[in-house]
């Protein structure tokens, strides 16, 4: 059996939403042009490079900035929820949990299709694979990092 090795409080929720945007298949990758940066006490996520002279500092050398998506659903009530602020290490593969909702049977829900997605600030360590996995542990997605 491998050690497991955590690191606290190496992943965050940036942005979350119904519609990320159209017609995204489930899955994840890194948003390589995405900045992540720290203005007045929060984390602000932009798809631009900072500007000359713009408050805030880019964190890109030290996080990636990682969008998972549910993929299209019918109706409203769906959503991903990150489930732990730790990345579990092992084997050079750093793994997350989110917890994949879906609406209760019978419910009220608004009519209309949703991409339901999360932006993530994760953590840069010693690891070349991002693997996530749902509340009870099954592996829904993964990738290779540069």
């Amino acid at each position: 059996m491998t050690a497991c090795n955590t690191q606290d409080n190496s992943v965050s929720v940036v942005k979350d939403g119904v519609v990320c945007s159209n017609n995204q298949a489930a899955g994840m990758q890194l948003v390589k042009e995405g900045i992540i940066k720290n203005v007045g006490g929060g984390v602000v996520m932009s798809d631009k490079s900072l500007k000359p002279g713009e408050e805030g500092k880019s964190d890109a050398e030290e996080s990636w900035l990682v969008r998972v998506d549910m993929g299209q659903q019918p109706s409203g009530g769906y959503a991903l929820k990150l489930l732990s602020d730790k990345l579990a290490i092992e084997e050079q593969t750093a793994t997350l949990a989110l917890q994949w909702s879906k609406p209760e049977p019978g419910m009220a829900q608004v009519q209309m299709i949703t991409f339901p997605c999360l932006y993530l600030k994760v953590a840069k360590g010693d690891y070349t694979r991002l693997a996530v996995v749902d509340e009870e542990g099954n592996l829904k997605h993964s990738l290779d990092l540069p």
